[in-house]
């Protein structure tokens, strides 16, 4: 089977052409984009809205035929193949609802087939559709929620969702273990854009999740494990903070925006203090990460830097010789008008001269 998806050139063109407008003229004319259609990012959330409307009205029908949710899913997978085979349609919202409602509904027509009642299970594969989507349509907000499905698989190994005794340690373990993963691999440059994407995906995710995950532990050593909590977040803010500086990538930095929200509300949990001296601490924290970053951004000359924008010496005479020599020439002066014989003054020869 040959699954039909621009090809590494092509999207490496497609981004540069959406990231720059201007661009998008030229590729389109010198064919460098493949002939893909894509949408802007609200084009794209109305398409994905469009097609979930769609899938409504589909299920609707289907409601009364023998395993709807296994034909509603074959037929939305076959559309939206048809879509991106035949009509070349790449990332436009409407491909990407029917490709994931359609995976997913026949991944719950298995379920309900199936006599077992395992909710790790029963998750972990619905995990595997969206993960399966995301690699199709080269989707880094599918991967990022397939991988969050698996830490909640994890935590479902023996328990469930209102019935207590969760694996939430193990749970925050693997995505600790998926964000130290991505972090080293997103060292590397990935020929794909959307590979780079769905590793920055998971290194600004998976230390939230995991900090959610320890937060939400109900077992007898909550204090210990909130200092866990607090621990894990401050090492991710230093890390993702070194690196974001280091490799001047945006993800990383985003993710350490997250830490810090993290770190706050773990102080909150084990320090009760009244709520002027944790407003007094949380700024304090924040100033300081603050100062860190902008002298750490200083001195840099290239990529993210904190540096003020400096004109270059003799930029003013530059600009005063340019508008010196777009400015018109000065015209000729106009003739002098014909003197009168009469005097110049009242007339009669009242100026005394004639």
């Amino acid at each position: 089977m040959i699954i039909v998806r621009p090809t590494v050139s092509e999207e490496r063109w497609l981004v540069l052409a959406d990231r720059y407008p201007a661009l998008q003229a030229s590729v389109e004319q010198l064919g460098k984009g493949g002939g893909w259609k894509t949408s802007t990012w609200l084009g794209r959330c109305l398409g994905f809205v469009l097609g979930l409307a769609g899938t409504g009205m589909l299920a609707g029908v289907l409601s009364y035929a023998p395993a709807p949710w296994l034909v509603g899913g074959l037929m939305l997978v076959v559309v939206a193949e048809w879509m991106v085979a035949q009509r070349r349609v790449f990332r436009s919202g409407v491909e990407e609802a029917l490709y994931l409602c359609g995976t997913v509904a026949i991944v719950v027509e298995l379920l309900v087939w199936s006599t077992g009642n395992n909710n790790a299970l029963d998750v972990a594969l619905i995990a595997t559709a969206v993960l399966l989507t995301g690699w199709r349509l080269l989707n880094p907000l599918f991967t990022t929620l397939a991988a969050a499905g698996y830490s909640l698989a994890i935590a479902f190994i023996d328990g469930s969702l209102f019935g207590g005794s969760m694996y939430t340690r193990e749970a925050a373990a693997a995505c600790v273990l998926l964000a130290v993963g991505a972090l080293v691999a997103g060292g590397r440059k990935w020929r794909r854009p959307s590979h780079d994407r769905m590793f920055d995906g998971l290194v600004i995710a998976m230390p939230w999740l995991a900090h959610g995950w320890l937060v939400q532990y109900n077992g007898s050593s909550t204090v210990a494990t909130h200092g866990v909590a607090l621990a894990m977040a401050l090492a991710f803010l230093v890390v993702n903070l070194f690196v974001g500086v280091k490799r001047r990538q945006h993800a990383p930095l985003i993710g350490t925006l997250g830490n810090l929200a993290c770190v706050a509300y773990s102080i909150y949990r084990l320090m009760p203090w009244p709520m002027h001296w944790q407003l007094i601490a949380a700024g304090a924290v924040l100033l300081a990460v603050v100062v860190l970053l902008e002298r750490l951004l200083r001195h840099r000359s290239k990529g993210i830097t904190s540096r003020a924008i400096e004109e270059p010496s003799g930029m003013d005479f530059v600009q005063v010789v340019g508008a010196v020599h777009l400015s018109p020439a000065p015209g000729s002066p106009a003739p002098a008008g014909v003197q009168g014989q009469g005097g110049e003054f009242g007339g009669g020869g009242a100026s005394g001269r004639f």
